[in-house]
């Protein structure tokens, strides 16, 4: 018996459709699992549509995922249009350096309307609990427990990718599929990762419903894990993506404006006052001065 060699694969595939115009514009989009201690090489996505009494490609995209690292996961959502309605296939295939290494295929029914609103599941807060310190203290395993509510229909499948930040050029990935989500109900969806256990991480956090990102949502400061105390959640509020932060005053504008008063500056909104109290003084030594002479 011959074992297959491990290799990056794709774990899911959700795909969405929306009509445009005579066409219907297919969102497609892959989880992909790097399981090797190695980085990959170049990786990228080839997804085509076919008719399936026919087996005719019907339309084809491909597009770069780039390289994934060792034990890293990541998903990539491809658009493109496709030109009848009905029944279809979704063919999806992973190439790395121009060699196959996996493929996907899901069965959709392209309708030309919409019969019910799309669940609208919006992000809450995210639970982080630590587990234990692995690779000789090493690295660190957690969970990351997002807060999901649903405020729309009932939701069948949700796909949960939570994301720890050290910088613009490292971040590990991971997700998590939630089902049976009803309308005005809350759950949780769990991630667990294992990531480097003296790293400073901010977290993003995206739901996903059928191929369509309903929420995004970031953490406002970093978190180091290695200082949480095992099994023991805490959850940090998520502010969402398209919000305004408000910025607070730097340490340096806090000094220079205790610097101001400590001069005996006046500060803003006082000059007034004091230019009528030195304006009445002397006119009081005014009049007293003339009454002597």
């Amino acid at each position: 018996m011959i074992e297959e060699t491990p290799h990056p694969t794709i774990t899911n595939v959700d795909v969405m459709s929306t009509p445009d115009g005579e066409e219907f514009e297919l969102k497609v989009t892959a989880y992909i699992m790097n399981p090797l201690n190695t980085d990959t090489g170049s990786l990228s996505l080839k997804v085509k549509s076919k008719d399936p009494s026919t087996n005719l490609i019907t339309s084809e995209h491909e597009e770069s995922v780039g390289y994934l690292k060792a034990q890293e996961q990541s998903y990539k959502t491809i658009s493109f249009n496709v030109p009848k309605s009905g029944e279809q296939l979704v063919v999806i295939e992973l190439f790395e350096d121009g060699s196959l290494l996996d493929e996907s295929t899901t069965h959709v029914r392209l309708a030309s309307a919409v019969t019910e609103e799309v669940p609208n599941v919006i992000l809450t807060d995210l639970m982080i609990e630590t587990i234990q310190a692995t690779n000789y203290g090493e690295d660190i395993i957690f969970e990351a427990s997002p807060g999901l509510y649903n405020q729309g229909n009932e939701a069948n499948k949700i796909t949960v990718v939570v994301t720890a930040i050290v910088d613009d050029y490292t971040r590990y990935t991971g997700s998590a599929i939630a089902s049976n989500l009803e309308n005005n109900q809350k759950t949780r969806a769990t991630v667990r990762m294992t990531v480097p256990a003296d790293g400073s991480y901010s977290f993003s956090v995206d739901v996903i419903v059928d191929g369509k990102v309903t929420s995004s949502a970031a953490t406002t400061s970093s978190i180091k894990l290695h200082d949480l105390k095992l099994e023991t959640p805490t959850t940090y509020a998520l502010v969402a993506s398209s919000s305004p932060v408000e910025e607070m005053p730097t340490t340096e504008a806090t000094e220079e404006v205790a610097t101001d008063s400590s001069s005996g500056q006046p500060s803003p909104g006082f000059e007034t006052p004091v230019f009528i109290i030195a304006m009445l003084c002397a006119m009081g030594i005014l009049k007293r001065w003339k009454k002597d002479r």
